[in-house]
């Protein structure tokens, strides 16, 4: 039987973005409202979250150790300007000038070895003036929406450029919340992002996620073999406000949690429907639902999950970092 590519996507870091963009939006007097993306449990319980606004570096490094001795592989996020306090290569207010250089030395020295970091568009709260570096009253996700291809160039390119200030090469895009604009041309506009900072040409995004279909794939955007370029949509196949979400109110079992990917007998889960049809087991978290305000039970949850799929899954997966399974998808369906 061939092993499918398993790839671990945590998004947010290193920031609790949920809490500060419901915080920004208030502040600025235009609160978020309930919708397909914003439930009402969010939108009411959102301050029981302030006590992990910023998550500590230790968590951070505890999470990486886990993982490179599990063998873990996928994505890992780093805010470029975490929720508009300031920007990853000079200063972030909440952390001296020894925390935000041990954070950077983390993801560059430790989380680069099984993960692709990349940039989550650039605040994950409110848009950025590129002109002025000062927040603007609307949702990043909203705000991008409504631009052509050259601006969401330029506020990419801004992201892809302050991680590699910080000696990061970031290999692709990872989209906050969601996107309701033109995905041919977001595509483009991550590709040109990416010609442009990094010379790179082969890339991919993240920003989809399907929770409902037995089969699921990642999207070819753009292949051109003759120009050796291309971009991936990766696409989670857990819903997107994963299983671990709700530890951010005190809530869930971790044992419970990791029914939801599989069972502890082994028997049923997310990943043993995905694995009926050969689909990848792409699924993500975020670092504030790993954090779960300091209780980790997020975490612990998530090392149940690889403690089973180890235990009953072995030899049908193989671990991949997610650049690695955008190539894999263009070799397995690029025409």
């Amino acid at each position: 039987m061939e092993r499918v590519p398993a790839v671990f996507i945590v998004d947010d870091p290193p920031i609790n973005s949920a809490y500060l963009m419901r915080k920004q939006m208030e502040d600025a007097g235009k609160p978020l409202e309930e919708n397909g993306f914003f439930s009402r449990t969010y939108l009411s319980r959102w301050r029981e979250m302030e006590k992990s606004t910023i998550i500590p570096n230790a968590f951070f490094k505890n999470l990486i150790i886990w993982a490179l001795k599990e063998g873990v592989k996928g994505k890992c996020s780093l805010l470029a300007c975490p929720g508009g306090l300031g920007f990853l290569d000079s200063a972030v207010t909440g952390y001296s000038k020894a925390e935000l250089k041990e954070l950077i030395g983390i993801f560059k020295n430790e989380y680069m070895q099984n993960f692709e970091i990349t940039p989550e568009i650039l605040t994950h709260t409110l848009a950025l003036d590129l002109k002025t570096d000062k927040l603007l009253p609307v949702t990043e996700h909203e705000w991008m929406a409504a631009q052509d291809e050259k601006t969401l160039t330029a506020y990419m390119a801004r992201g892809l450029q302050v991680l590699r200030n910080a000696g990061i090469i970031a290999t692709g895009i990872t989209q906050p919340c969601n996107y309701r604009g033109d995905f041919a041309l977001y595509s483009r506009a991550v590709l040109n992002a990416e010609k442009r900072v990094n010379n790179i040409s082969k890339t991919y995004y993240f920003h989809d996620c399907e929770a409902e279909a037995l089969e699921v794939n990642s999207k070819i955007m753009i292949n051109n073999p003759e120009k050796n370029e291309y971009v991936v949509s990766v696409v989670s196949a857990s819903r997107a406000d994963e299983p671990f979400w709700y530890t951010l109110y005190g809530e869930g079992e971790p044992g419970k949690l990791a029914d939801y990917y599989i069972t502890e007998d082994g028997r049923q889960g997310r990943f043993l429907d995905l694995l009926s049809t050969n689909s990848p087991l792409v699924f993500h978290a975020h670092g504030q639902t790993l954090y779960s305000n300091g209780s980790e039970k997020g975490f612990l949850a998530l090392q149940e999950v690889v403690r089973r799929m180890n235990k009953y899954l072995s030899g049908r997966f193989v671990w991949m970092k997610i650049g690695e399974f955008a190539e894999w998808n263009v070799k397995k369906w690029g025409i």
